[in-house]
């Protein structure tokens, strides 16, 4: 098969989920004998060289091209983040002359890249693959300021996705959250994961690990209420990961978490930054266990990557790689979003002998080698292309309206008249705070 990815993140990029997902499973498609062509980039992609590897061939997207065709999107004005990423999503379909030549495109939800696969009649068939889309993040963390464009790519994820030739999701929870959304069918195929080189532990550490973005929807508020459930018998808890914003651009999580839980972020759950990838890994090769107290994930790699490590992992629910986890044979789970689940688990995981959690571990290590193992994963996917090639598109289209609000339009003489429409003073008003708050940034 001729097999088209678009694609928003890939090599080099490295710590992204998406790109975890294609770097192990593009190869091994080549491997099977396919020929595999990947376009990367999204709205605020950097630019980038092609590059051939690993017998694929790996293009970027031209973003001198994105902003030139912005003007196609001067409806969207009031949105720039929007109108940025309906034009980069055309951009890459301009770029790969809409699939033209291929038998099978696959495409994510993340950044709207799917639209014009969706609402094109002629593309190739197309698999929309959901690893978290830009409207589900938003609704696990919204942000304060970008509730209209948040509000206006739920709709048409959820329209659009409803007419997909072929929905997918690398976890079970996903999928049925995307079955409950558009009333279609999703079809789960795990992803492949090569397990990591065995690292060597000369010294255990005494600390748990959280791997994962300091982030609303990772967990840390139900981390640190359920630390202050447990009191004095709470473990030291090392947390890896980057800072992010919390509800608006002028607060960060770890800021809000210092301030709400003083007694224990920053004490009890140490942040300790970001590291390499082999450092990562060494890290959880040496903690004492490895928590994924997530409110909500596609997925969440760090939870196998421990695993393939031999590590006791106790993973929330809300994460969908918890469906790989048989309580107390090969981890241990708990409640999404629920501070007395987490802290009722975390004591009994700390109750186990270290022979107990060895053994659990070594189990752990089988289910990623048997479930995940590359060659198996992939032989699953060519044979989901191969029933699409025969089905071919869905024979249900978007309506007129729908196609219309998401394709390029003429540029518009007057981009911002919207602003017409607000009272001067309040416009005033705005634009004198925004100015005092840039200057006192920078002084």
């Amino acid at each position: 098969m001729k097999l088209l990815f678009v694609i928003p993140e890939y090599l080099p990029s490295s710590g992204g989920g998406i790109a975890t997902f294609y770097r192990t499973l593009l190869p091994e498609l080549v491997a099977q004998g396919h020929q595999v062509d990947v376009l990367v980039g999204s709205a605020f992609h950097s630019k980038q060289s092609s590059y051939q590897s690993q017998g694929l061939t790996v293009e970027f997207l031209d973003h001198l091209l994105v902003t030139k065709n912005l003007r196609k999107f001067d409806r969207y004005a009031a949105t720039p983040e929007l109108q940025r990423h309906l034009s980069a999503a055309w951009t890459a379909w301009e770029q790969v002359n809409g699939g033209q030549g291929y038998d099978i495109v696959e495409t994510t939800d993340w950044g709207l890249l799917f639209i014009p696969w969706v609402v094109s009649s002629n593309s190739p068939p197309t698999v929309v693959q959901l690893h978290a889309s830009i409207g589900q993040i938003d609704f696990h963390d919204p942000q304060l300021d970008g509730q209209l464009p948040a509000s206006l790519i739920r709709l048409w994820e959820v329209s659009l996705c409803s007419f997909a030739d072929e929905l997918q999701a690398n976890s079970k929870s996903n999928a049925q959250a995307w079955i409950e959304l558009t009333g279609r069918s999703v079809s789960y195929i795990p992803p492949a994961v090569i397990p990591p080189s065995k690292i060597e532990v000369v010294a255990k550490s005494e600390h748990g690990l959280v791997v994962g973005r300091i982030q609303y929807w990772k967990g840390p508020t139900v981390l640190c209420e359920a630390l202050q459930l447990l009191g004095a018998s709470a473990p030291i808890i090392d947390w890896i990961g980057r800072d992010v914003a919390y509800r608006s651009s002028q607060t960060s999580m770890s800021d809000y978490l210092s301030e709400t839980y003083p007694g224990i972020w920053g004490k009890k759950i140490q942040p300790i930054g970001t590291f390499s990838p082999s450092d990562t890994c060494r890290f959880q090769a040496q903690a004492s266990f490895v928590l994924v107290p997530s409110i909500w994930d596609v997925f969440n790699y760090t939870c196998v990557e421990s695993m393939a490590q031999g590590q006791a992992v106790l993973c929330s629910e809300g994460a969908g790689a918890s469906g790989l986890i048989t309580d107390e044979y090969n981890g241990l789970t708990c409640k999404a979003d629920n501070p007395e689940s987490l802290a009722s688990s975390l004591e009994k995981l700390l109750s186990w002998s270290d022979a107990q959690r060895k053994e659990i571990g070594r189990a752990a290590q089988q289910t990623v080698h048997t479930q995940l193992t590359p060659a198996l994963v992939a032989q699953k996917r060519i044979e989901s292309y191969q029933r699409l090639m025969q089905s071919g598109k869905y024979p249900v289209r978007p309506n007129a309206w729908l196609v219309d609000a998401v394709s390029p339009g003429k540029p518009l003489a007057t981009p911002l008249s919207f602003l017409d429409r607000l009272p001067l003073r309040e416009l005033n008003n705005y634009l004198l705070k925004r100015t005092f708050d840039k200057l006192m940034r920078r002084s």
